[in-house]
């Protein structure tokens, strides 16, 4: 099988669609298909090396600095996609190269699927300069789509103003990727929580609920051994781990409001934040020089960002994995974490299966106090934080690279038998 993804995000980024896409496609791979990535690149002077990756120039920041802006031809592009002989389209994003892949699909009539990666209705309130860029998503899905003079119209309406830029930035969002996803044959929906917006949403196309896979990160005792001694933390401290961007969307005030909570009963507890605030447009939580100071001085280690293939020996020194956000949609560390045997506190119970109530973790409610007091009833009984790990553990490995990835090709096999199926009746 031949399979084109999609996608605006894509490596030498890091970022939790490039990590999806680069997953699902090694573990194709490994299962014997061909997957072509068709991805922007991330500068114009970038020469791709990898097999079987089509790039088109692109610049950031024509949006939001973060986004790449491809340069392409229409005509001469799918030309250039002809030649790949696909056999499925799978489309990752909703920017120009997710749009082409989307338009592709339709216009060869190919099996067509995409991943709601991205909750957008969420990120556009914490994100206001997007807004551009979700009026011109509106604007090109009648164009992507196929659609009459009556969806152009409707896609205008759509743009109308309203009270807030919230409110205007969501009824775009909520109209635009409706209309969009519904020109697919099936949407993979990457936890129980996207396909509960889509379905409210009244989406008429068959979603799948489908988390990217998660093998346990590498390590050694060593390498454990010479991050505790550079992170500076002591025998017999107990370490609260975050990872993530350092971005409003991801709530990681709430965390540090608990964590000074956290230090009044025990005070020989670490806070562990991993990651950088990304592009300067990113609305940060605690980027302030100040705050990360003041909570520098209270314990917390604050590391800025670690190459992926590191964070492995992190998760192992760490005694509890703590997760605030509720705008994320799967959430790939928490998975991450539980495959290191971490017990996870976390908010938002509806962004991933392998975390169980009770049984390997604990889901807070929003308030600082709550999240606190999960955290050390976790860190208050070493028999709880043991049964607790154990149990990540083995929830962890229902959700593996290589099961999932068997998981996804089994519906691009019914779709193309499907296809298949529909073409014969037509002969």
């Amino acid at each position: 099988m031949r399979i084109g993804f999609f996608t605006d995000n894509y490596l030498p980024g890091r970022d939790g669609i490039a990590i999806s896409v680069e997953t699902f496609r090694e573990e194709l791979e490994k299962l014997g298909h061909e997957v072509f990535v068709i991805a922007p690149s991330p500068n114009l002077r970038y020469k791709e090396e990898g097999k079987n990756i089509l790039r088109f120039p692109a610049f950031k920041g024509l949006f939001y600095e973060d986004y790449l802006t491809s340069l392409f031809f229409p005509p001469v592009a799918l030309k250039q996609i002809d030649e790949l002989k696909l056999d499925i389209v799978h489309y990752h994003t909703l920017g120009q190269v997710g749009f082409l892949g989307a338009y592709y699909g339709m216009k060869r009539n190919l099996p067509l699927l995409t991943t709601y990666h991205t909750d957008y209705y969420q990120y556009v309130k914490h994100y206001k300069k997007t807004l551009p860029g979700v009026i011109a998503l509106s604007l090109l899905t009648p164009a992507i789509t196929g659609g009459n003079l009556k969806d152009y119209r409707q896609a205008l309406l759509n743009i109308r103003p309203q009270k807030t830029i919230d409110d205007w930035n969501q009824k775009i969002v909520e109209k635009g990727v409706k209309s969009l996803l519904e020109g697919c044959d099936v949407v993979i929906s990457p936890s129980k929580k996207m396909k509960d917006q889509l379905v409210g949403w009244n989406t008429e196309t068959r979603i799948e609920i489908l988390p990217t896979g998660v093998d346990r990160i590498p390590t050694t005792k060593q390498k454990i051994k010479d991050w505790q001694e550079k992170l500076g933390i002591n025998s017999g401290e107990k370490v609260i781990a975050f990872v993530g961007r350092l971005g409003k969307e991801k709530n990681l005030n709430l965390l540090l409001e608990a964590y000074d909570l956290i230090l009044q009963s025990k005070p020989n507890t670490r806070l562990l934040v991993i990651g950088g605030a990304g592009s300067q447009t990113v609305e940060a939580d605690i980027n302030e020089k100040n705050k990360i100071e003041e909570y520098t001085n209270k314990g917390a280690i604050f590391t800025g960002h670690i190459p992926h293939n590191e964070l492995g020996s992190l998760y192992e020194l760490s005694d509890v994995f703590a997760f605030p956000s509720l705008t994320d949609t799967q959430g790939l560390v928490i998975n991450e974490a539980a495959s290191a045997g971490l017990p996870v506190v976390m908010i938002d119970k509806d962004i991933t299966s392998v975390v169980k109530n009770n049984v390997n973790g604990i889901i807070a409610k929003p308030n600082k106090e709550d999240l606190a007091q999960s955290i050390l009833k976790i860190l208050n009984s070493d028999e709880l934080e043991l049964t607790m790990s154990n149990e990540s553990k083995l929830l962890a490995q229902q959700y593996t690279e290589k099961k999932q990835a068997e998981k996804l090709l089994s519906i691009y096999q019914e779709l193309l038998a499907e296809y298949d199926k529909t073409i014969h009746l037509k002969d």
